[in-house]
C-alpha cells in the first residue's frame, strides 16, 4: 500500500537552487566545548582550523604539538522533525496500511467487501422479480427485508471504519504538509594536525575533511490526491448505500400495501445495481487520474498506489591539506602575528533524489553516480595581537576560504520515478568566511568571545548563520581543564547552543570531549566531538 522507504531514508541520511557556504564551525573538541570559539583562543595543533596567526601566540615553553585524531558530529533537526517522522512511522502509516492489507482480518478493506457483497445480493434478489412478486407477499418481502438488514450491518460496519479512516488521513496529511519543505541537516568532521610554535617562524601541517549535508521532504498534491482519495472515495460510498437501503426500506413498506408498480422496482433495481457497482470519482495522483473505488471494490492502483513524494538530499564535503605558517611582526609598535595557511582543497558534491515508494538501497555505486569531485587551492589568512597591562588579552582576526568558488553539482534522476523524472544539478559555493575573536589568557583560565562579521548561507534549506559565540576554560594545574560555552545565531531566533566538556592532559598527552545542544529543545541541534592530542 503506502511504503516507509521516504521515511527511512529521511532519518538516517532537494530543482535547482543556488546552495552557499557552510558555517565557520571547525569540529575539535575544545572549541566546540567553548561555544565554538578560537578565533583567538586556540592553541598549538587548533589553530590551522581556527587562525594560522595563533601558532605565534604559543607560549616560550611550547615546542611541538600533534593532534590526532580528531572527531566531531552535529545534527540539527530545526523544525523538529524527527518526531512528527517517528510517529508517523511507528504509527501512523501502519495502522493506515493495516486498513487495506487484505492479510489482516476484521479490515476497512473487507469490510468494503461486504459492503459491496450486500448491495450485489440486493441486486441479485430484486433483478428477476416483479411487482406482483412483492405486493402483499409476505415471504419475499420478509427475505427482501433481511437482505437489506444485512445491508444496513455492512453500511453501519463501514461508517464506524469511515471515523478511523478519516482520523488518520486528516493526521497523516497534517504531518506530512508540516514536515514538507522543512530541513534536517548534518555535519561530519575529522581532522590531524602536526604544530610548531615560533614567534619567530611557526608552521604546521593540517589535514582536515568536513561533510555537511541538508535534505528535505517534497510532499506533493499527488499524494495528497491520493491519501485524502481513500475516505472521500468510501464517504460517497456510504451516501449511495445508505440512500439505497432507506428507499428500499420505504419501498418493502409500500409492498406490505401493495402499492408497489413497475416503476418503482424498476427504480430501487437500477438503485441497488448502481450502488453495487459503485466508482468513485477519478481523482490526479502520481498514476495519472484513478478512481480508489471501482465497481464496488478497492481499484487494483488504490491497493499498490503510486507516490512521487520524494526526498532530495545536497551535501559537499570539504578535504584541506593545509601547511600554515606564522611570524610575529613589529607594527606600529604593536607585536602582531600574521599567519596564512595555503591549501590543496578536494571538493566533493552530492545530490540525491528518491521518491517516497523507492524500495531500493543506497549503495556505494549510488553515490558515486550522484557525486561530482573538484580540485582546487585556496587560502586562510589571519591576524593576532596582544595587548594589555599583562599581555594577556588576545584579539584576532581570519578570512577563512579567500579564493571564492562555485561547483556545480550532477542533475540526478528521481530514483524510484516512473518517468525517470531529472532534477537539475545545484551550485554549491564556497564563499569566503570572516571572524573576529577576543580572549584573555590567564594562568588558569580562558576567556573568549567570537563573532562572525559576515552572514554565511546555508549549503541548501537550513537556516542561514552569523554566530556570537562565547566560552570558557578552566585548567587545574595544567592536567584538568573544565570548559562550557554558549553560541546563538543572529539570522534566527531560538538558535542558540549551550556547550560543556573537559580535558585530561596528563604528561603532554591530551584527551578531550565534548557535547553541545540547544538548551530549549535537545532535538532542534545537537552534537558531539572528541580528539587526543600530545603537546611538547
Amino acid at each position: 500500500m503506502m511504503t516507509r522507504s521516504l521515511l527511512a531514508i529521511a532519518i538516517a541520511t532537494l530543482g535547482a537552487a543556488s546552495v552557499q557556504a557552510t558555517p565557520f564551525l571547525p569540529m575539535d573538541a575544545r572549541g566546540l566545548a567553548m561555544g565554538n570559539t578560537g578565533v583567538a583562543s586556540a592553541q598549538r595543533a587548533h589553530a590551522p582550523a581556527y587562525n594560522p596567526s595563533l601558532l605565534s601566540q604559543a607560549e616560550h615553553d611550547d615546542d611541538f604539538a600533534i593532534l590526532f585524531p580528531q572527531l566531531g558530529l552535529s545534527i540539527a533537526d530545526e523544525e523538529e522533525m524527527y518526531d512528527t517522522f517517528i510517529d508517523m512511522n511507528d504509527e501512523l502509516i501502519p495502522e493506515f496500511e493495516a486498513l487495506f492489507d487484505n492479510a489482516e482480518n476484521n479490515n476497512f478493506n473487507q469490510h468494503l467487501e461486504e459492503l459491496d457483497n450486500a448491495s450485489q445480493a440486493l441486486y441479485d434478489a430484486l433483478d428477476s422479480l416483479s411487482a406482483n412478486d412483492v405486493n402483499n407477499v409476505d415471504e419475499t418481502i420478509a427475505e427482501l427485508r433481511a437482505k437489506n438488514n444485512n445491508l444496513q450491518s455492512a453500511l453501519d460496519t463501514v461508517n464506524d471504519d469511515l471515523k478511523q479512516v478519516d482520523s488518520l488521513t486528516d493526521q497523516l496529511t497534517s504531518d506530512l504538509t508540516s514536515i514538507s519543505g522543512n530541513p534536517f541537516s548534518g555535519r561530519l568532521g575529522t581532522s590531524a594536525a602536526i604544530a610548531l610554535p615560533s614567534k619567530r617562524f611557526a608552521a604546521a601541517i593540517s589535514l582536515s575533511a568536513n561533510v555537511t549535508f541538508s535534505g528535505r521532504v517534497g510532499y506533493s498534491s499527488n499524494d495528497n490526491n491520493l491519501i485524502n482519495g481513500y475516505g472521500d472515495a468510501a464517504s460517497g460510498y456510504v451516501d449511495d448505500a445508505d440512500a439505497l437501503s432507506t428507499d428500499f426500506d420505504a419501498l418493502l413498506n409500500d409492498a406490505e400495501n401493495g402499492d408497489v408498480t413497475e416503476d418503482d422496482l424498476d427504480w430501487i433495481t437500477t438503485q441497488a445495481e448502481n450502488t453495487s457497482n459503485y466508482t468513485s470519482d477519478s481523482i490526479s495522483t502520481a498514476a495519472g487520474d484513478i478512481s480508489i473505488i471501482e465497481n464496488g471494490q478497492l481499484s487494483s492502483e488504490a491497493e499498490d498506489a503510486d507516490m512521487d513524494s520524494y526526498l532530495e538530499m545536497v551535501g559537499v564535503a570539504v578535504s584541506d591539506l593545509g601547511v600554515s605558517f606564522s611570524r610575529e611582526f613589529s607594527i606600529w609598535d604593536k607585536k602582531v602575528a600574521i599567519g596564512i595557511t595555503p591549501k590543496y582543497q578536494r571538493v566533493i558534491t552530492l545530490h540525491y533524489a528518491a521518491e517516497a515508494d523507492y524500495e531500493g538501497d543506497i549503495d556505494e555505486q549510488d553515490l558515486e553516480d550522484a557525486s561530482e569531485t573538484f580540485n582546487q587551492f585556496n587560502v586562510d589568512l589571519g591576524a593576532s595581537f596582544r595587548f594589555g597591562a599583562t599581555n594577556k588579552w588576545v584579539f584576532g582576526l581570519v578570512g577563512k576560504n579567500l579564493i571564492g568558488k562555485t561547483y556545480q553539482a550532477k542533475e540526478v534522476v528521481i530514483r524510484g520515478s516512473a518517468d525517470s523524472t531529472t532534477l537539475a544539478g545545484p551550485k554549491i559555493s564556497l564563499n569566503p568566511q570572516f571572524r573576529a575573536g577576543l580572549a584573555f589568557n590567564g594562568n588558569w583560565t580562558t576567556v573568549a568571545l567570537d563573532v562572525d562579521l559576515t552572514e554565511n548561507d546555508p549549503v541548501a534549506w537550513e537556516n542561514p548563520t552569523q554566530y556570537v559565540a562565547v566560552g570558557a576554560e578552566f585548567d587545574i594545574y595544567n592536567t584538568l581543564q573544565l570548559r562550557a560555552g554558549y553560541r546563538t545565531n543572529l539570522s534566527v531566533s531560538d538558535a542558540e547552543v549551550a556547550s560543556i566538556g573537559f580535558g585530561f592532559s596528563p604528561f603532554g598527552v591530551h584527551i578531550d570531549i565534548a557535547a553541545m545542544a540547544n538548551p530549549n529543545d535537545v532535538e532542534k541541534e545537537a552534537g558531539i566531538a572528541l580528539e587526543t592530542g600530545f603537546y611538547f
